[in-house]
């Protein structure tokens, strides 16, 4: 037997089929890396989310608990109704009155009159329904409150 009929019977990959291999597998390589990265990046975000509704929540809990407090202060005192809704008024002027320094949070508050057709928001201080939204990190809440 010559030493060519050897060489030509071992069964194996030729150097240029390894290349080709190898650059294929390092593409399918990067091609899944940016498609789980993009995943796993966006995998938080449910959870942040959830995080920044729950507290956006408690911040309007603690609202609806303070002016069901002053209304009902006002009340058991023997004060007009109208002095418990402007202490009201007055907590929701003072920023951040509902939450930590570390969760801040924007406030917007408007009168609503029905005197016209449709209902309108207003400044007009003699509108005893006020709406008021809050802001924190790009989630909103509002609800009604009257006097």
């Amino acid at each position: 037997m010559t030493f060519k009929k050897i060489l030509k019977n071992k069964a194996g990959f030729t150097l240029i089929e390894v290349i080709v291999s190898l650059i294929v597998a390092g593409i399918l390589g990067a091609m899944l890396i940016t498609f789980m990265n993009s995943g796993v990046m966006q995998s938080a975000n449910p959870v942040i989310l959830a995080q920044n509704g729950t507290y956006l929540n408690a911040i309007m809990d603690k609202m609806t608990a303070d002016y069901r407090y002053n209304m009902s202060h006002a009340r058991a005192t023997g004060a007009s109704r109208t002095t418990g809704f402007n202490n009201f008024v007055a907590n929701l002027d003072t920023a951040n009155y509902y939450s930590d320094g570390s969760h801040s949070y924007t406030v917007s508050k408007q009168r609503i009159s029905f005197t016209g057709d449709p209902p309108r928001e207003t400044n007009d201080a003699g509108s005893k329904i006020m709406k008021v939204t809050i802001t924190y990190r790009d989630l909103k809440a509002t609800t009604i409150f009257t006097e």
